[in-house]
């Protein structure tokens, strides 16, 4: 039986925020309901050990989202969450205990106004299982660079970690950095989302290796950048995980790129598969 590292679910298309960066999502929006999710969780328990709770929204919009984390549990699953912060006050507590929160992502370049939006994050993470892996995000580079909002967020997280000069650097040069005993910085270009309209390119992708995704609708998708659907592998509300894994499109999509020719229009324009090529080609 195929298993893929993780499984990205979006229990909500949903989000607090509207940055620039993102994507607009073009479905109509909706929560995932619990039988919904158990649903889901009973046909992918023997495929993967991770789950990722998000596509697009914000998974801590959902009002259950608690009771899925520790669903997950029952079945053996961890859980890795992304999220843009605004609300993890509200939930630092009860996600301490969940013991299977593998890792949280906290996306610090989102773009809000919040009151003591950072204070809220770094005074509370605390709360988190030492367990849980905890990653401060920074995904808007340009060519490697931080900009002046990025550096005056690895400023204030060097003062509320009292972080040595040297620390500092290592954050500024490199893409991840630990700052402490579960808690890293890991910093990225800003990514494009894949528009069919956009350039073409070749390329190895990961896709239907090690990961697939699905949508809030139970839309079975290659990967988490399809966040409009547009390559519909199938329902998992009305199918298998086997059904849909040997239809003639999944086959041929995952032959495709294996042999670095990507037949999909979106992933022909998929410019994030370059990452894994660039990576590939300085190993």
């Amino acid at each position: 039986m195929k298993k893929y590292k993780k499984i990205y679910i979006e229990i909500t298309n949903n989000c607090n925020l509207n940055c620039s960066f993102c994507s607009k999502v073009n479905r109509p929006k909706r929560n995932m309901t619990l039988d919904e999710y158990k649903l889901i969780l009973t046909k992918i328990k023997d495929y993967t050990d991770y789950i990722y709770l998000h596509v697009k929204g914000e998974p801590l919009l959902h009002p259950n989202i608690i009771k899925m984390i520790k669903l997950a549990d029952k079945y053996n699953i961890k859980v890795n969450l992304t999220t843009n912060g605004v609300l993890f006050k509200k939930y630092a507590r009860e996600l301490g205990q969940c013991k299977n929160l593998n890792k949280i992502n906290f996306s610090l370049h989102c773009e809000n106004n919040i009151d003591n939006y950072f204070e809220d994050i770094f005074n509370n993470i605390e709360y988190l299982s030492h367990k849980t892996t905890k990653i401060y995000r920074l995904w808007v580079l340009n060519n490697n660079k931080l900009d002046d909002k990025s550096t005056k967020i690895v400023e204030r997280i060097k003062n509320y970690y009292n972080l040595s000069p040297e620390v500092v650097d290592k954050i500024k040069n490199n893409n991840n950095i630990k700052i402490d005993s579960t808690i890293y910085v890991d910093k990225d270009n800003e990514f494009v989302w894949p528009s069919i309209n956009s350039h073409k390119s070749c390329g190895y992708c990961y896709a239907l290796k090690t990961h697939i995704a699905i949508l809030v609708d139970g839309t079975v998708v290659p990967c988490c950048l399809d966040s409009d659907g547009v390559i519909n592998l199938g329902n998992i509300f009305n199918e298998s995980l086997e059904e849909i894994t040997n239809k003639e499109r999944y086959i041929k999509l995952k032959k495709s790129f294996q042999d670095k020719k990507p037949i999909e229009e979106l992933c022909k324009s998929c410019t994030f598969k370059e990452r894994f090529n660039n990576k590939k080609k300085s190993s």
